[in-house]
């Protein structure tokens, strides 16, 4: 009874302050707080042999490693990049999407970029007895997160400028192949290991891929983004997308052939766009019914007036007529508008005309 009363007020809190979850940039400033935690305690001899993942480690079934890892490493840059990414990056994108699908997102990349790394290093170890990968560099720092929110920059603001240079305006779509290109220099240059470029060149890949393929639309059934300026070949400069984009469909048909990716295919209700087009319809000739009537009545309302006029001129100019020639009744033709619907009428009577009129 007890843990089930626990249980009980621990939905209750989750309930309370979960549009403090969904809402806020909470969740990620925690993970901002984790990873500068990570890389204070990095320093110590014990918390890199507990916490640190190196690929052979996953052969004694040690899987902690592959959440601690992320925020562990104490190279400055990979720090500052991640708290930068986490913060300005992440308060950005999410002008567009939940924080339960940029937790999921991030989770996604950092995972399986993790598992894609000690697959290729325990194939180096194999076929090349290189035992770099396999032993001596570690898998720390949640560079493929970071890689991720490059991408989604990409895909929300994509024609924005972050920098003008004299080379050139840096725009956001720019970002991932700027990361990947500036990783590439730092890694050669002894900065930042080797395996923290490939972390950031799969990670644009798998945080590519499933935006691309696999991300789920809150309102329908359609998943991911098919726009064009999300497609592979956008990933690079302009001058070699088209050398890309033949790569980019080459693969892509080799995988549909073998089942592993699938063409995507758009459904359309016919029936949901004619109750679109009713909708957007009747208004308009309800309007014009409303515009209709309002002149129609303007019209009898006009032909009212003159019979009226004309019933006063005949009183006074023959007011000393007998009785029986009052009687006569007298014809007055009145021409209507064509789109009033109005015909000519002869009555002497006003009682007698609105009732004609009606």
């Amino acid at each position: 009874m007890g843990v089930k009363s626990v249980l009980g007020d621990l939905q209750i809190v989750v309930e309370r302050h979960s549009d403090v979850l969904r809402n806020n940039a909470l969740p990620f400033r925690f993970l901002v707080v984790l990873r500068i935690i990570g890389f204070i305690v990095s320093y110590l001899h014990f918390a890199r042999s507990l916490l640190w993942l190196h690929p052979y480690q996953l052969a004694s079934i040690e899987l902690w490693r592959i959440a601690t890892s992320a925020f562990c490493g104490h190279n400055l840059i990979d720090v500052l990049w991640s708290v930068w990414c986490l913060h300005f990056g992440t308060n950005l994108v999410r002008l567009n999407n939940t924080n339960e699908s940029l937790l999921k997102l991030y989770a996604i990349t950092q995972g399986i970029t993790t598992l894609v790394i000690v697959v290729f290093a325990y194939l180096t170890y194999i076929f090349f007895d290189s035992i770099k990968f396999f032993y001596i560099e570690p898998l720390v720092g949640m560079t493929p997160v970071c890689a991720a929110v490059m991408v989604l920059m990409k895909q929300f603001l994509p024609d924005t400028i972050v920098l003008a240079t004299p080379f050139g305006r840096i725009k956001y779509t720019h970002l991932p192949f700027l990361a990947i290109s500036v990783s590439s220099i730092l890694a050669l240059t002894k900065f930042i290991y080797f395996v923290s470029f490939l972390q950031i060149a799969i990670g644009v890949q798998v945080s590519w891929t499933y935006l691309r393929f696999y991300k789920p639309h809150e309102t329908d059934e359609i998943y991911g983004d098919g726009s064009e300026h999300f497609t592979w070949a956008s990933l690079f400069p302009s001058r070699t997308q088209l050398f890309f984009t033949l790569i980019g469909k080459v693969c892509f048909r080799s995988l549909a052939r073998m089942g592993v990716c699938k063409r995507q295919v758009r459904h359309v209700d016919l029936n949901s766009l004619q109750s679109v087009a009713v909708g957007i319809n009747l208004p308009a000739l309800e309007n014009s019914a409303k515009d209709s009537e309002r002149r129609r009545q303007k019209a009898l309302k006009e032909l009212n007036e003159r019979l009226n006029k004309t019933r006063t001129a005949e009183v006074a100019n023959y007011g000393n007529w007998d009785d029986e020639e009052n009687d006569e009744p007298s014809s007055v033709a009145v021409v209507s508008p064509p789109a009033s619907n109005v015909h000519s009428t002869s009555r002497p009577n006003t009682d007698n005309d609105k009732e004609s009129m009606a």
